[in-house]
């Protein structure tokens, strides 16, 4: 018996499914019309999609589909008005005869890239349109970076700001050992003291960051970053810490970054703006929380000085807001009312459960399982992370979109354009609505065909930063919770030396949100004691980070049912009442969860020749039915509960 028939019961398909073989053909005898060529050349099994005339015939098409031989249906998308089923060519033609369908294509296999981002912030769009912020240079301010990875494709010139102090056990993290450097490789992130002792890669973040930025497609598999034009210019503004003073417990070595360093950072891309055109200045770090404004503060006024000139000179300076689910806060240095401080959301629009964000806020981007590129010997590792500090640099990509459209634009001109233009997303934030946009790049394209004048402001001030860090210099404040990367925690890494990682509670934000390395699957009772707080094995960073993973592929999750943050997460896994809807909400937020968790990915068997893909897209199809009867949610819940969310 096919998996969808398992799911939705028999019952109900035979008073619901009519059999196509009964189905009067179209007009033409022969469907073969609207069958693309690739797929009538296929031999055995093939999986197709079917295209069909409107959302509301999808359901139907889809359940007469099964019944046609040797064919099941594994994922359907009414809204996109298309279902995938697997079948073989003579299945396919039994379907095309239905009047409904209006096309059936292969379902070409992609590998996973950056694109799955750049459409919702409209940047592919903008990339055919030959606009990929050639003549821009983008500013790196982070963990140094791989500059031989081919996704950078020759663009990178590096330098170096990097701290040492005897009194916080610090290493300068520069190549040539010195606190500060220029020049090629003095940035490298994958020198001997950018790895821990037990081989944990400690300065992968800026390579990932910059390939999100403007990173160049190397292969037909990936693609590019929001600027894939843009040059880049990578500055290491980080030290290495070696004790557990500075890391806590169990995490040392880690690294942070003194305000010095990343002030002597922004004043580097300040003295090199007289001849080099930079779009913006890209800070994927911070710590502390700030409701207000912290531009007169102690530690908020410096960076407001060289903000304000770098603005002065055109050049952005993005930083991302933090990742410790503030609803009115963000961190420093984002409290800088000139700088433009970006929140994550996910790639459906909803806020990611552990992004600050507030009216401090401007732009939201997407910042969860954003793919880019990673330190490697070879020069072609790609990763998934998530995190402010993924959001961040999409926005720093548009500026230099933007700024190759409109190059004399200012600073406030482009942040206008990027918030007139931006899909507006509501949220509560101290118990208020209010809203913030999420950027399209594309709306925000053309510029106006008539350029803006370059202004000429009074003289700006140059930030002068004494480049030797004095012993008793304290390093920016740190998240007190961030995102902990693994809920498995472990003193060494296995075969990612990313996962585990040892800068917990550490700049730069966040230590990663990406998918654990569970290896035994939890029932729903199970997840319902984690998500209470403090009462699980997993840390709350984690299980939010998990939530912003659920959320970023589901369809249930939150656009039917909010399960957004960790209260919502447990009254649905312990719903009070005992509806079909309900319990089938409740064994997919589960599944979800365990996927999140690492025990399973998309395509691990689950039941005989079931992926866990097709388990719950299924399911979700049954959900998102407003026809579905009680049966057919419940015994889809039934088999998520027995198949999935059941330790084995």
């Amino acid at each position: 018996m096919r998996l969808r028939r398992l799911l939705a019961g028999a019952i109900a398909l035979a008073a619901t499914s009519v059999a196509l073989a009964a189905t009067p053909a179209t007009a033409a005898t022969d469907p073969t019309p609207k069958i693309s060529s690739d797929v009538l050349d296929e031999r055995g099994k093939v999986r197709v999609l079917v295209q069909v005339n409107s959302s509301a015939n999808v359901a139907p098409t889809a359940d007469k589909a099964e019944d046609v031989k040797n064919s099941e249906v594994v994922a359907e998308a009414p809204n996109l008005r298309f279902f995938a089923v697997e079948t073989t060519v003579e299945g396919a033609k039994k379907i095309a005869q239905e009047s409904s369908v209006t096309a059936i294509t292969e379902d070409r296999k992609h590998k996973v890239s950056l694109a799955g981002s750049l459409p919702v912030i409209g940047g592919d769009k903008v990339h055919k349109a030959g606009i990929t912020g050639a003549g821009q240079e983008i500013a790196v301010l982070d963990t140094g970076i791989d500059a031989a990875h081919k996704f950078f494709s020759g663009r990178v010139t590096e330098a170096c700001f990097s701290a040492s102090s005897e009194a916080d056990n610090a290493e300068s993290l520069c190549a040539n050992g010195q606190e500060s450097q220029e020049g090629p490789g003095s940035g490298y992130a994958l020198t001997p003291k950018c790895l821990s002792p037990a081989g944990r890669m400690l300065c992968y973040h800026g390579t990932h960051v910059a390939g999100i930025a403007a990173g160049k497609s190397f292969d037909a598999q990936y693609g590019d970053g929001v600027a894939p034009g843009a040059k880049i210019l990578s500055i290491q503004v980080f030290s290495r810490f070696n004790g557990e003073n500075e890391c806590g417990q169990g995490a040392a070595p880690c690294v942070m970054a003194y305000d010095s360093s990343i002030l002597q950072g922004l004043n580097y891309v300040l003295q090199k703006s007289s001849s080099r055109e930079f779009a913006a200045a890209n800070l994927s770090l911070g710590g502390g929380q700030f409701t207000e404004y912290c531009d007169t503060t102690q530690d908020g006024a410096p960076y407001k000085t060289v903000i304000d000139a770098l603005a002065a000179k055109g050049i952005a300076t993005v930083i991302a807001a933090g990742n410790e689910e503030y609803d009115h806060d963000v961190s420093h240095p984002g409290c800088v009312s000139s700088a433009v401080t970006v929140g994550a959301t996910d790639n459906a629009d909803a806020v990611a459960g552990f992004s600050n964000r507030g009216k401090l806020l401007d732009l939201f981007a997407p910042g969860v399982e954003i793919v880019s590129a990673i330190p490697s010997q070879n020069g072609e590792r790609m990763h998934p992370l998530g995190g402010t500090s993924m959001a961040a640099p999409h926005v720093a990509g548009a500026f230099a979109l933007l700024k190759e459209k409109s190059p004399n634009a200012s600073v406030a001109e482009l942040l206008t354009r990027l918030k007139e233009t931006g899909k507006p997303i509501e949220y509560s934030s101290n118990g208020v609505k209010i809203k913030t946009p999420r950027i399209n790049v594309f709306d925000a394209l053309p510029v106006s065909p008539t350029p803006t004048p370059t202004p000429t402001p009074t003289p700006t001030p140059t930030v002068s930063v004494t480049p030797t860090v004095a012993p008793t210099a304290t390093p920016t404040a740190t998240p007190t919770t961030p995102v902990n990367p693994s809920p498995v925690p472990s003193p060494t890494a296995t075969d990612d030396p990313i996962m585990n990682d040892g800068g917990v509670g550490t700049v730069p934000l966040p230590d990663v949100c990406h998918r654990g390395k569970g290896t035994r699957a939890l029932t729903t009772a199970g997840w319902a004691t984690e998500v209470l707080r403090g009462k699980g094995k997993l840390s709350d960073k984690t299980l939010v980070c998990y939530l912003s993973i659920v959320q970023n592929g589901s369809k249930i999750f939150p656009e039917l049912t909010d399960a957004g943050s960790l209260g919502k997460a447990y009254k649905v896994l312990k719903p009070k009442s005992k509806s079909a809807k309900v319990v089938l909400d409740r064994e997919l937020l589960a599944a979800w969860l365990n996927y999140a968790h690492g025990v399973y990915n998309g395509s691990t068997k689950i039941k005989g020749t079931t992926t866990l893909k097709s388990a719950i897209a299924i399911a979700e199809r049954h959900r998102l039915n407003p026809k579905a009867t009680s049966a057919q949610l419940l015994k889809a819940a039934v088999y998520l509960n027995k198949n999935v969310n059941r330790a084995k």
